[in-house]
Order: structure tokens, then sequence, then C-alpha cells
């Protein structure tokens, strides 16, 4: 199997290029879990779920649950468990909890989705731009660390960048 990840700070356009390659480029694509999982507690009346102390640690188990039930050749994912590590502290239990998981990930290319110039907050965003570009260097050290060399995909529409992510397969 093929594993795409599309990463990068908060509000960069990710998901908006996922449904693009889903919707339009017929391509399988794993969404992110993090949004899921929030949405899901904030249903069940949990209005900040990202305050618990083992909010990292579900997230990372449901994007490993849903990295095995893949049954395709190739899928794009919306982060890997190795974005996980970018927001938890270095060294701490909960990464090196993560660690193993991340490093054993097996990614055919990473694709850094450069940040828009602005973000917005709502439900499940709550970084602020400064906040986000933060994120976003930080998710990029991990990868590289991790032995990964995230391809930049710079500010575009969503079709171009989606278009250039493709070019590089």
């Amino acid at each position: 199997m093929k594993m795409y990840v599309l990463t990068g700070g908060p509000g960069s356009g990710k998901s908006s290029i996922l449904r693009y390659l889903e919707i339009i480029k017929g391509q399988h694509v794993i969404r992110e879990a993090a949004e899921d999982y929030i949405s899901l507690r904030q249903a069940m009346g949990d209005a900040e779920p990202w305050l618990a102390p083992d909010f990292q640690t579900h997230i990372t188990n449901l994007q490993l649950q849903r990295n095995e039930r893949n049954q395709f050749y190739k899928v794009f994912m919306d982060r890997s468990v190795v974005d996980n590590l970018a927001y938890v502290e270095s060294g701490g239990d909960i990464y090196r909890e993560m660690f193993p998981h991340a490093r054993s990930q097996k990614l055919e290319k990473v694709f850094l989705i450069e940040n828009l110039g602005s973000i917005a907050t709502n439900n499940f965003r709550r970084e602020n731009f400064g906040e986000a570009l933060a994120l976003e260097k930080r998710i990029e050290e991990v990868y590289q660390s991790l032995g990964h060399q995230p391809i930049r995909i710079p500010v575009d529409s969503v079709m171009n960048r989606a278009d250039n992510i493709l070019g590089y397969l």
C-alpha cells in the first residue's frame, strides 16, 4: 500500500485538497482523525475534548485503526500519526508512547501544505495564525527527524494544489 500524507499547520487547506482529490479525481482518502474525534466528543457534550490528558492517544489510536482498515493500493491521508508528535511535548510520556507508531509509518511521500496567510478558528481549529505557523514548522521538523523530506505545496487554488501533488506521483 502506498500512503501519501498531506500535512501542514491548521487551516492550510489540507481537507479541501483531499476533498478535491476524492470527489473530483476519484482518489481514496483517509480523513483527519482529530477533527472527527473532536466532532464526536462535542456531540457527546464535551466542549473542549483537546484538554483531556489522553486526547492525543485517542487521535493516534483512531489514525492507526483507519490505516489498518485501509484496503486500497494508494491512499491520501489528512495527516498521519507523525503529525501527533508535533502537538505534544518532546520527551514526555505521550510522546514516548506515540513515537514507535510514528517511526513505523511507511509513507510513500509527504506533502507539506503551506499556510494560506491567515486562519479562521472554529470548533475544531482553535489555533491563531502565529500558533498555526509554529505548528507548521514543528510538523516539518518532526517528519524530517524521522527521515521524511516533505514536499512543499505552495499557496494556489485547490485544483492547482491537488494537480501539483498528483504531478509528484
